[in-house]
C-alpha cells in the first residue's frame, strides 16, 4: 500500500499543474495510476485526481447484463410497491367512506347473506318441483317395467334428464353455501381493518 501511494506521489508530483491523473482497479483487483486509462479498463469504473491526489470526479463502471437486470426487477418492484400502496390507499378511503360504524358493516354484511338465502330457498323450491316430476317418471317407468316391457327411450331420457337437473340445482345451493362463507369472511376482514383505521385516525 505504501509503494502504491509512493508511486502515486511521485506521478503526481512530475505532472504539469493542468495535468489529470487517474486511478483505476485491473480485472485481478490491482490498482493502478496513470494520466491515461488503458482502452480494456474503459468501461470499468475510475477515479480522476488532482495534483494533490484529491478526488475530483468519480466515473462509475458500465454495468453488467446481471447488473441491468437486477436494476430493472428492482425497479419494477418499487413500481409495483408504490401502485399496490396507493390502492391500499384508495380502498382504505372507500371504507372510512363507506361506513359510519362497524355496526353498518354488521348490516351490510347481514343484507348480502340475506340475498343469497333467498337465492337459496328459491332453488329449494325447484327441486322439490322436479323432484316430484322426477317421481311420477320413475313411477311410470316401473309400472312398464311391472308389464314386462321396455322402458321407453324418451322416458329413459327425461328421467336423466330430471335427474341431472337435480343435480345441478343441489351443486348451485352448494355454491351459494360457500358464497355465504366468502361473505361473512370478507365482512370480517373488513370490520377488523375498519377498527384499525379508525384506531390509527384518533391515535395522538
Amino acid at each position: 500500500m505504501r509503494y502504491l501511494t509512493a508511486i502515486m506521489v511521485a506521478l503526481l508530483i512530475s505532472q504539469p499543474a493542468s495535468a489529470k491523473m487517474f486511478k483505476w482497479v485491473d480485472e485481478k483487483g490491482a490498482t493502478h495510476y496513470g494520466d491515461s486509462i488503458p482502452p480494456q479498463y474503459s468501461n470499468q469504473g475510475n477515479i480522476e485526481l488532482n495534483k494533490r491526489g484529491m478526488v475530483i470526479k468519480k466515473t462509475d463502471g458500465a454495468l453488467t447484463q446481471e447488473q441491468l437486470d437486477a436494476k430493472a426487477a428492482t425497479a419494477e418492484k418499487e413500481k409495483q410497491d408504490a401502485h399496490a400502496a396507493l390502492e391500499q390507499k384508495r380502498k382504505d378511503t372507500a371504507l372510512l367512506n363507506s361506513y359510519s360504524n362497524e355496526k353498518e358493516i354488521d348490516m351490510a354484511r347481514d343484507r348480502n347473506l340475506m340475498q343469497v338465502d333467498t337465492a337459496i330457498q328459491g332453488t329449494q323450491t325447484r327441486i322439490k318441483s322436479e323432484q316430484v316430476k322426477l317421481d311420477e317418471l320413475r313411477k311410470k317407468a316401473e309400472s312398464i317395467q311391472k308389464n314386462k316391457k321396455p322402458v321407453p327411450p324418451y322416458l329413459a331420457d327425461e328421467i336423466k334428464q330430471n335427474e341431472q337437473s337435480i343435480k345441478t340445482l343441489n351443486d348451485s345451493i352448494k355454491a351459494n353455501q360457500l358464497e355465504k362463507e366468502t361473505i361473512r369472511t370478507k365482512y370480517e376482514a373488513e370490520k377488523q381493518h375498519f377498527h384499525e383505521l379508525k384506531k390509527l385516525s384518533t391515535a395522538p
